[in-house]
């Protein structure tokens, strides 16, 4: 990060926040709780009766919009995306997942950052 140029690095930080989310299975699009567990808990309906239930947390509008942008990306450039955001590896190592040598890789992840970047300017 130290090497980034300043408007990199705000898409940078943008990502991690992002990145945060994504991991979250909440996000993912698949209840925290399935049906079955729910039943189990809260009984046949699977409403929870206790009132200080808590909702599952909103996405602030950054990261919405970071997650937009994201979604507009063609599919090697989110690929690599997911790779280096979303799972911790080395370098090498999420290259050879992404079928690519090191060099392309870091190409591709820069190229993505930029694509990042001119969708956010645009959304803003």
């Amino acid at each position: 990060m130290n090497h980034m140029d300043p408007e990199t690095k705000i898409v940078h930080v943008r990502l991690e926040e992002w990145a945060k989310w994504a991991k979250d299975l909440g996000i993912s699009g698949y209840p925290r709780q399935s049906i079955t567990e729910k039943a189990a808990k809260y009984g046949k309906l699977g409403i929870p009766q206790e009132p200080l239930h808590k909702p599952e947390p909103m996405m602030p509008e950054r990261v919405a919009v970071t997650d937009a942008a994201i979604s507009k990306l063609g599919d090697i450039d989110r690929r690599v995306i997911f790779a280096y955001y979303l799972q911790w590896a080395p370098v090498e190592v999420m290259a050879r997942r992404c079928g690519m040598r090191v060099r392309q890789f870091q190409n591709v992840l820069r190229r993505a950052r930029w694509r990042i970047r001119g969708f956010l300017d645009a959304m803003s």
